[in-house]
């Protein structure tokens, strides 16, 4: 079974037409009766901006790819596919520091009936190179959470369906060689692609066994694409691997964090 981390980076390796590289963002932050918000980020790249500053300069005409991406209608039903409970709090255009993004905010009732994906929001709908594909597989290997008594528990591995993600004989897929060229190209377009995944404890962790955490802040993933492609071999056992295959490429990669337990425990103060 593949974490939806591991969805998000391979499916990132054939997009070749992606149109802009980007930055997100994600956090979910959990209050202690089982409440809380999701704010997803997400920056664009040089190509992306110059196609949205250039359709505000134009009106509007022929579409800004922003306006695609910043609708309530499809943000809404993001919100339900997540969990009964959940709901948009808003969506807008962000511009800090000459950066041009999104921000989508989300409220949940009750974190029990939260399974969250980072790779929906990602989703670029009908643009070019936009990472649908990996939303909709991500929707089997989200991270779900189960909250009682002032404990959580973070499961990012989710069970296998009967059949599902399995090559012939039960074995890997075969994974095809990466020329250098086409390396070279991967590292030129997406060098400064980032994706990152955190979990906030509002009332403060008293105790965990999270393997990164930052005051109140557990850090499941944060995948620079740079520093992947600059391990073509880690790079190729991702393209084939599981979560413990996952596991072990992600190790000893400078810059990278991922969450190599299955279920993580937090006990909330």
């Amino acid at each position: 079974m593949k974490t939806q981390l591991l969805i998000i980076a391979t499916s990132l390796l054939s997009l070749f037409g992606l149109t802009s590289c980007f930055q997100s963002e994600n956090t979910i932050t959990v209050n202690k009766d089982g409440s809380g918000t999701i704010v997803e980020e997400t920056f664009f790249g040089e190509q992306m901006q110059m196609m949205i500053q250039m359709a505000e300069a134009q009106g509007g005409q022929g579409g800004n790819p922003l306006d695609q991406m910043t609708d309530p209608t499809k943000a809404k039903a993001r919100a339900q596919a997540m969990g009964e409970g959940v709901e948009l709090v808003g969506i807008e255009k962000i511009n800090v520091d000459g950066k041009i993004g999104m921000r989508a905010t989300f409220k949940f009732a009750d974190i029990n009936k939260l399974k969250y994906s980072s790779a929906g929001a990602l989703d670029m709908g009908d643009l070019p190179g936009g990472a649908a594909g990996a939303a909709k597989e991500a929707e089997d290997a989200g991270v779900t959470f189960k909250l009682a008594d002032g404990k959580l528990s973070i499961i990012q591995k989710t069970p296998e369906a009967e059949g599902a993600d399995k090559a012939e004989d039960g074995g890997a897929a075969e994974v095809p060689e990466m020329d250098p060229q086409q390396l070279a190209m991967m590292q030129g377009v997406m060098k400064d692609m980032r994706i990152t995944m955190k979990v906030k404890i509002a009332s403060g962790i008293a105790k965990t066994d999270a393997t990164h955490v930052d005051g109140d802040t557990i850090t499941l993933g944060d995948i620079k694409m740079d520093k992947l492609l600059a391990n073509p071999e880690k790079l190729k056992a991702l393209q084939g691997g599981d979560f413990d295959q996952t596991k072990e490429a992600m190790k000893g990669v400078e810059g990278v964090k991922f969450e190599g337990k299955e279920v993580v425990e937090v006990e909330m103060k």
